[in-house]
């Protein structure tokens, strides 16, 4: 993910679906990383990228959500 993609406006599948793996992908980097310095950046780039996400996954269980009440009524 590069800086313009942490943009929190986008919304695609795709987009989410980026943000999901760069976000599994960066755990398990974590998990492997030994140098406590680097360690300590790829937390706090996950906890950004995973706080981005978790704002889309929401915005997107929202939309499925009114599509959905909007179909029964």
């Amino acid at each position: 993910m590069s800086e313009k993609d942490t943009s929190r406006n986008a919304t695609s599948q795709e987009s989410i679906a980026e943000y999901r793996y760069a976000v599994h992908s960066k755990g398990l980097a974590l998990w492997k990383e030994k140098n406590p310095v680097f360690r300590a950046n790829m937390a706090r780039q996950l906890a950004e990228w995973a706080a981005i996400l978790a704002d889309m996954e929401a915005e997107e269980a929202q939309k499925v959500t009114q599509s959905g009440s909007s179909k029964s009524t």
